[in-house]
């Protein structure tokens, strides 16, 4: 996305979806950059209220990655009912899984309604986007984005902090 109005435009169509779940979904990973599969396959017990953190399973870290909880991003999660037995967030009856695995449907809805071209994929890039422009430095996104670090000092001296992603959410 190139544009910080382009971005609000996904947030707001995001968010006229009738699938809570799935607009929920949508928003996160372009608020956290998240990786499509971290999040689908999250788990209500990967959400720690009171700490505010999300961990999710990660590609490069065999442990996973603890994220912030911002204050939106749990709101979005509470508005999402627990509609079924699984212990899934993104759960789906009809998936051999147990979550969604297929989002792109409602998602090319959207994109062809803001007429702009995107993957899922995408939104993980534009959460780089976002956070160069509100300042947050380089090393702390891609420790957010769960790269790993590039640098003796990123490797041993910094920390993700919530407060950054609050600056992030505040511009949105």
């Amino acid at each position: 996305m190139r544009t910080k109005r382009t971005v609000g435009n996904m947030v707001f169509y995001c968010s006229q979806l009738p699938n809570k779940a799935l607009a929920a979904f949508y928003i996160y990973c372009l608020l956290t950059g998240a990786r499509k599969e971290g999040f689908l396959s999250l788990k209500w017990d990967d959400l720690d209220f009171r700490w505010k953190t999300i961990q999710l399973k990660d590609k490069v870290e065999d442990s996973g990655r603890t994220i912030p909880m911002t204050k939106y991003i749990e709101k979005l999660l509470c508005d999402i009912e627990k509609t079924s037995v699984s212990s899934y967030i993104f759960s789906s009856k009809t998936s051999a899984t147990g979550y969604i695995v297929n989002p792109y449907k409602e998602f090319n809805k959207i994109c062809n309604e803001i007429d702009i071209q995107l993957t899922i994929y995408d939104l993980r890039r534009s959460f780089k986007s976002l956070a160069e422009w509100v300042d947050i430095p380089l090393g702390v996104t891609a420790q957010i984005l769960g790269h790993k670090p590039s640098a003796l000092a990123e490797k041993h001296y910094i920390e993700r902090w919530s407060h950054l992603f609050e600056q992030l959410k505040a511009y949105l």
